[in-house]
């Protein structure tokens, strides 16, 4: 093989190796953001059967998520995290009142203007 030859094959390695690389950023890209929101079926399963509403099921699903992320089974809500979904803080509320009526979560009253402290009680069966 020839000096021109060798250097060929070395750049059509490199622009491969950039391609590589590159797809691979993009796949990264494409998941940065999305949020895994993962419970046991057994959960929902009461949720839905103890309360009505879709509202009730998400701010459930979102506590639950959060004792895992937080590693803790009081957690707050951030405001953004509900906003997401589309829920406001009265739906909040009426959400958290399902809830704790069903037994699943008890809530911890704050002073004004500091979050509600949530702490899930569910216990699987």
């Amino acid at each position: 093989m020839t000096k021109r030859d060798l250097a060929e094959w070395d750049a059509e390695i490199e622009a491969e190796f950039q391609r590589a690389v590159a797809a691979t950023k993009r796949a990264g890209r494409l998941k940065q953001g999305r949020r895994l929101v993962a419970f046991p079926l057994a959960f929902s399963v009461d949720v839905c059967r103890r309360t009505e509403g879709r509202t009730a099921l998400v701010v459930a699903m979102l506590i639950y998520r959060r004792t895992h992320v937080c590693r803790s089974q009081t957690v707050t809500l951030p405001a953004g995290e509900l906003a997401e979904h589309g829920i406001d803080r009265h739906r909040k509320a009426e959400a958290l009142a399902k809830l704790e009526a069903a037994r699943l979560i008890r809530i911890e009253r704050q002073a004004a203007g500091r979050a509600t402290k949530v702490t899930l009680t569910w216990k699987p069966s």
